[in-house]
């Protein structure tokens, strides 16, 4: 499938790859998203916990200093991939924005989907 974004067209084989090139951890929201993106050749992906957020995101410090948020593109994803970047930002993690856009740019409504 191609998409035209504004100045650009991405394929999903293209977004896949362009995550895997990354070599940046990728935080999803469930096992089905962890599942996905593994079948699909992603190999560090960082499911999100049961903890709060911030000890969630503290623990993710401790060995990142910037990783990938693919959160679902309904209201619930938009809101946990917001509090998520502030609880990153706050601990001194660069969320790469970029991935959640291109997601975006797919139709893609959810992680599993691709």
């Amino acid at each position: 499938m191609l998409v035209k974004g504004y100045n650009n067209t991405i394929t999903r084989e293209e977004f896949v790859k362009k995550i895997i090139l990354s070599n940046l951890p990728v935080i999803v929201e469930g096992k089905k998203d962890v599942a996905k993106l593994k079948k699909l050749g992603v190999h560090s992906v960082i499911q999100l916990s049961q903890k709060p957020l911030c000890s969630f995101a503290e623990n993710i410090a401790q060995d990142y200093i910037e990783v990938i948020l693919l959160m679902d593109n309904d209201k619930e994803g938009k809101k946990l991939y917001s509090k998520l970047k502030t609880e990153f930002k706050h601990h001194g993690i660069n969320v790469n924005e970029e991935f959640q856009e291109d997601l975006k740019k797919l139709k893609v409504s959810h992680v599993e989907g691709l």
